[in-house]
This record gives structure tokens, C-alpha cells and sequence, in this order.
């Protein structure tokens, strides 16, 4: 069975799974593919969410490892 994941983007920060999913050709089709969509958006904005905040975490450690200026 195929299988659907959404990761954080691994080129920014660690890459992780934020979703995962087997599917096959029955969950594309009415209802069920209405509903594995709105997973999968949802999942979309978490990876964002989570890119985001890895994001500002490396840069407060950056900040904070800078020598005061003089």
C-alpha cells in the first residue's frame, strides 16, 4: 500500500514526520478523499508551524553565542 508523509523541510532544520499515512485508491475517491485532504492540509500547517519555530530556536541560540559588542 502506498504510503503519504509530510515532513519538515530537512534543508532548514532537521527534518522531521510530522504526518503519516498508508493509503490506496479508495481513500482518493468521495468523501474519504474530501477527508484525506483536510489531513493533509492540516498536516501541511503543522510543518510549517514546526519549521517556523526551529527556525526562530537556531536563531535565538545564534544570538546568544554572539560576543557583545563593544
Amino acid at each position: 500500500m502506498a504510503q503519504i508523509l509530510v515532513l519538515t523541510d530537512s534543508s532548514e532544520v532537521d527534518g522531521k514526520v510530522v504526518y503519516s499515512e498508508c493509503v490506496g485508491s479508495v481513500h482518493l475517491e468521495g468523501h474519504a478523499g474530501a477527508q484525506l485532504v483536510e489531513r493533509l492540509r492540516w498536516a501541511v500547517s503543522d510543518a510549517q508551524v514546526a519549521e517556523h519555530r526551529a527556525m526562530l530556536r537556531a536563531a535565538t541560540v545564534s544570538d546568544a553565542e554572539r560576543p557583545a559588542a563593544a
